[in-house]
């Protein structure tokens, strides 16, 4: 391998981070999450060039508890799902049961070709953090590659990322960053949806992706009823994860 490949590791390695620190930030509010994001952060924040959103984050982790967390988090995405800020990725698609269960196989089928199948107790396979978990595993995945694995292993991961990236995490976060933006002033949602979006670009830069297709125009306004955001909402539309990981989703 060139003898700039562990540069390159540890620079995927500080891209991992940052995404594996969003995972817990849009994840549900608990002491171990807290005590997890402000280790993570403050790797981040040191990092050579590091975002003014990770400074910000850093400082405002550091004054945060879990009650105001909680809080914050109920606000913009209630308390199961929102329908101005849903932080899932088929709420952007459809809201047909048959258009979710094929965009969250399709999700289950990239997850189990990189050798990760989510606990049931992960949630939904869309679900934000789990997208983000998955983006900063691939990361470190590639880390590994241009270590041990050479070109084509690097080559593979590179793919999955660019499948990623293209047909879902980068489709739907440009809407969810916006509109959380426009609703978390004052709390640390702010520069997380910032660096949200930085991080989906960075890594479409990174990888070649010149133009990633938005996902069909989102209007919660228009929806009379949240009709994919599941039982919470005494709704049973999406496939179960049992169900995809499994393999019994029809196509």
């Amino acid at each position: 391998m060139p003898a700039l490949a562990p540069a390159h590791a540890e620079d995927l390695e500080r891209r991992a981070v940052r995404a594996e620190l969003l995972a817990i930030l849009f994840g549900p509010a608990s002491e171990g999450a807290l005590a997890l994001a402000r280790e993570l952060s403050a790797v981040a924040a040191e990092a050579p060039g590091a975002q003014l959103e990770l400074l910000q984050l850093a400082a405002l982790l550091a004054q945060l508890d879990v009650p105001t967390w909680d809080s914050h988090r109920v606000q913009l995405f209630s308390v199961g799902t929102s329908v101005d800020c849903p932080a899932f990725e088929t709420a952007y698609f459809a809201a047909e049961a048959h258009r979710q269960s094929h965009r969250m196989a399709d999700l289950a089928g990239l997850y189990r070709a990189f050798g990760v199948v989510p606990a049931p107790s992960s949630g939904r396979p869309d679900d934000l953090p789990v997208e983000l978990e998955f983006l900063a595993f691939m990361l470190r995945k590639e880390a590994f590659a241009v270590i041990h694995g050479g070109a084509p292993r690097v080559a593979q991961v590179q793919k999955g990322l660019r499948i990623l990236l293209r047909d879902h995490l980068g489709r739907w976060v440009p809407l969810l960053a916006g509109r959380l933006q426009q609703r978390a002033a004052g709390t640390f949602f702010g520069p997380a949806a910032r660096l949200l979006q930085e991080v989906v670009d960075d890594e479409a830069a990174r990888l070649g992706i010149d133009a990633i297709e938005p996902a069909p125009g989102f209007d919660p306004a228009a929806w009379e009823t949240p009709r994919s955001h599941g039982p919470e909402l005494g709704v049973s539309s999406f496939v179960s994860l049992d169900q995809l990981v499994t393999g019994e989703v029809a196509p």
